[in-house]
């Protein structure tokens, strides 16, 4: 049988169905073995990977909006995982910084999606891994609009 031509296969919607399955299974993995969601997993990540952040930082890297990052950072510093202060150098923004409890939580939700990520890759293959890796780093790092 032909394979069907890439404007038939309706990437867009393979890849939100994926998503999706991926996203719902991987929080169910961090909230059970990090008591955290995916989206608190980013954040954690992210702060302990390049240090404190602005709040626009985050939502930039992220690609969330200014209020998705707001409720998200209010909820893990309310859960003890960030602090959330003025930005001494532009008191106009917030600075979020890792507490003590959210580095520990970070490190244990890097170790289950590590899991997860070889799980996939296992199953993928190497060959199919890499494809999927490259052609989803191109779309990530495509320009926007």
């Amino acid at each position: 049988m032909a394979k069907a031509r890439a404007v038939d296969r309706r990437l867009f919607l393979l890849i939100e169905i994926a998503a999706r399955r991926m996203s719902r299974d991987a929080d169910a993995r961090l909230k059970a073995e990090a008591g955290v969601s995916v989206s608190q997993a980013a954040v954690l990540f992210l702060l302990l990977r390049r240090g404190d952040r602005r709040m626009g930082a985050i939502g930039e890297t992220l690609s969330l909006n200014p209020p998705a990052v707001t409720g998200l950072v209010d909820r893990m510093a309310k859960a003890g995982l960030v602090d959330k202060r003025v930005d001494r150098s532009d008191r106009r923004g917030a600075l979020v910084t890792l507490t003590a409890s959210g580095r520990q939580t970070g490190e244990r939700a890097d170790a289950a999606l590590k899991s997860l990520n070889a799980e996939l890759e296992d199953a993928l293959g190497e060959d199919a891994s890499d494809a999927l890796h490259d052609a989803l780093t191109s779309i990530v790092t495509a320009p926007t609009d």
